[in-house]
């Protein structure tokens, strides 16, 4: 015997989402199809405010309910350093430690041909655009520590090589443990990796 259509159905949308397996996928379905109502129907109308609201930053792509973001607008902020992360997870990461006042890059993602995705799958042409006026004098990569970062930190380098455009190119430091994610990084450790990034 399985589950209902429309709870099966609902389980099979959780488990698409990262990190839930079947067993969660299928806990959650049955908690809100069943003693959660309330909690789905709030559920129902959040994601549905979601989907009509959120858009990416024209000139970041961190998500926003509006044209730019936050920080695109903020006059204060340092326009000559840009620092590129992979999502809006890693770029809210970092801007809890106070510490950093330059402006983003969001990539939406990591070079990965194993996945299928190329560096136009991803936002890179957008920083390569950001860099004609000539206002970044800096680029930091915070890009996870792994092959995929590493490789998508390599292509960026290649192509603003190719631009000759005199821009300083630094990494986050290696003090951010190899096959970790910025997203679970202490504040300390990225503070730390901040202060001490290296050329690339």
């Amino acid at each position: 015997m399985g589950l209902p259509k429309e709870v099966q159905n609902l389980s099979d949308l959780f488990s698409s989402l990262p990190s839930i397996g079947p067993k969660l996928s299928n806990r959650l379905a049955l908690f809100l199809s069943v003693n959660g109502k309330s909690l789905a129907s709030k559920l129902s109308h959040s994601l549905d405010e979601v989907v009509k609201s959120i858009r990416l930053c024209s000139n970041c792509s961190n998500i926003t309910d509006t044209d730019f973001c936050e920080i695109c607008t903020d006059s204060s902020r340092d326009r000559s350093i840009v620092i590129v992360v992979e999502d809006s997870l890693d770029l809210y990461n970092l801007e809890q430690t106070g510490e950093y006042k330059g402006m983003y890059q969001v990539l939406g993602g990591l070079i990965s041909p194993i996945n299928g995705i190329g560096p136009r799958d991803i936002k890179i042409d957008q920083l390569l655009n950001r860099l004609q006026d000539g206002e970044i004098k800096e680029i930091i990569l915070a890009l996870n520590p792994n092959l995929e970062g590493d490789s998508t930190g390599l292509y960026i380098k290649n192509e603003i090589d190719k631009l000759g455009l005199d821009i300083k190119l630094t990494r986050l430091a290696k003090g951010i443990p190899a096959g970790s994610d910025i997203e679970f990084a202490s504040s300390q450790t990225l503070i730390d990796s901040f202060n001490s990034r290296v050329s690339f």
